[in-house]
């Protein structure tokens, strides 16, 4: 099974560490595709040609966050592609895992999720966020579950990600400690069949830069197309504390405009099928 990897990246700061990582995993990437902006090239093809690691450069010269998602999925050839952020960290067997995921999942789980886990680079030391939390568990089964009803296309998904009635992404129960079906938990880690490439096309907007629930789109754009989405807890990746990492949990009202935005996309897109 070939494994493509996409990676956006702005300024290539932490870039080192994730190729690195990359570089030391039990089953070798494919393709590393490596959209990149406002960096050097030529440090970037240094750094794959140190890890001799099989990189594809794009150099991202419009766009945002998802623009530069679709450069690279648009390049990607592999029979399975994986999605991650230039600030992790893949443990040794984060590749190896997901091929056995996919090669024993039914064909029709077009998308497989794992979780993120934060850890403060210069201490090594594990960040908690809201997700481990024991009152936030609490609250997610006691109140989330009649609270929060999900859309009925996803009824299936109510104890994982799922988007709700009110258009907003909920997290459910079993996140993110159990497997269960459930849109992409983040962005950071994630993976899709090559037959679903074309359905995985990942929102874009003037002005949108982050476009927060973009993963939450295409994960619910396979649903509606007939395909499953499954989250697992057992194939973390390591990501870099960063202030702007937190933003969609701290930063929220920073970013109403474009929730909000994508809500409307949602509402499209539930709008172009028969519920």
């Amino acid at each position: 099974m070939k494994v493509s990897i996409v990676v956006p990246s702005r300024g290539c700061e932490y870039l080192r560490y994730l190729l690195f990582s990359l570089k030391e995993q039990t089953v070798r990437p494919y393709e590393v595709i490596l959209v990149v902006k406002g960096c050097s090239v030529k440090l970037v093809e240094m750094l794959c040609s140190l890890y001799s690691l099989p990189c594809t450069i794009v150099e991202q010269r419009r766009g945002f966050f998802t623009a530069a998602l679709n450069m690279g999925r648009k390049v990607a050839s592999g029979d399975v592609i994986l999605f991650t952020d230039d600030d992790a960290i893949a443990p040794r067997v984060w590749i190896r895992r997901y091929v056995r995921a996919f090669t024993y999942a039914p064909r029709d789980v077009g998308c497989i999720s794992s979780r993120d886990i934060y850890i403060k680079l210069n201490e090594l030391k594990v960040f908690l966020t809201a997700d481990d939390l024991p009152q936030t568990k609490l609250y997610r089964w006691l109140v989330r579950t009649w609270l929060n009803p999900p859309l009925e296309p996803l009824e299936e998904y109510r104890f994982g990600v799922y988007i709700d009635r009110k258009l907003d992404v909920v997290h459910g129960p079993y996140l993110p400690d159990r497997a269960c079906l459930s849109l992409p938990y983040r962005g950071v880690n994630m993976g899709f069949r090559s037959e679903v490439i074309d359905l995985i096309e990942f929102p874009e907007y003037p002005n949108m830069k982050r476009a927060p629930g973009n993963e939450q789109y295409v994960g619910l754009k396979l649903v509606l197309n007939g395909f499953k989405s499954i989250y697992t807890p057992s194939n973390p990746v390591l990501h870099i504390y960063r202030e702007e990492s937190l933003s969609r949990t701290e930063r929220r009202g920073e970013v109403a405009t474009e929730i909000a935005l994508m809500k409307s996309l949602y509402a499209k897109l539930l709008s172009s099928k028969t519920l």
